[in-house]
């Protein structure tokens, strides 16, 4: 059970930390550096009420968290321009996970291998992908979106995402706009309860 009233028990000046990150994440000229602003602002409240203090352990307790759900399912519901911007994040799905292309493909798979080929070579060879469960077609739910996010973040923080790249700079971009109309228009950073 997540404790969401834990993010405000923080030292002020820890809290303070996420609150700025946010705030200044919008400010960023450079929309990857906004993504990666928004994701340590979201990871310190993610750490705060999951009280974990391991990414995937964080991801896994929020991602089947109930009202975070409910938060998620009602904009998607509601806000046709969130339910637009998912289904275009979705469109770019499976995103791959770098670090086994490398470990499975080797180090140059990506440049040397065409996106049906890279797909090809990458289901014959078990590569992690994210969302692992995805069915092209079917309406993404907030655990795919979210654990594809941190997907898009750990790829990106592991030196495998590229500005120059269209398709990296989409899904950066994409992610930074998911998280940020999410985080903003939930309102979940001022949640309190369990």
């Amino acid at each position: 059970m997540l404790g969401y009233s834990n993010f405000h028990r923080l030292d002020l000046a820890a809290r303070d930390v996420a609150l700025e990150l946010e705030a200044q994440a919008d400010g960023q000229s450079n929309p990857f550096m906004s993504f990666v602003f928004r994701w340590m602002a979201f990871n310190g409240w993610m750490a705060a009420v999951t009280e974990e203090d391991n990414d995937r352990k964080m991801i896994d307790a929020l991602a089947e968290a109930p009202r975070v759900i409910a938060a998620f399912d009602a904009k998607l519901a509601e806000d046709l321009a969130f339910r637009e911007l998912v289904q275009t994040f979705a469109a770019m799905w499976p995103v791959l996970s770098v670090h086994d292309v490398r470990k499975k493909l080797g180090f140059d798979a990506f440049h040397r291998l065409e996106r049906p080929l890279l797909l090809a070579e990458c289901a014959a060879e078990n590569v992690k992908q994210r969302p692992a469960d995805w069915v092209p077609g079917s309406v993404p739910d907030w655990a795919q979106v979210l654990r594809t996010v941190y997907q898009v973040r750990c790829n990106l923080f592991h030196g495998e995402k590229s500005p120059q790249n269209g398709r990296d700079y989409n899904l950066v971009v994409t992610s930074d706009r998911l998280l940020r109309a999410f985080v903003v228009d939930s309102g979940c950073f001022g949640w309190y309860g369990e």
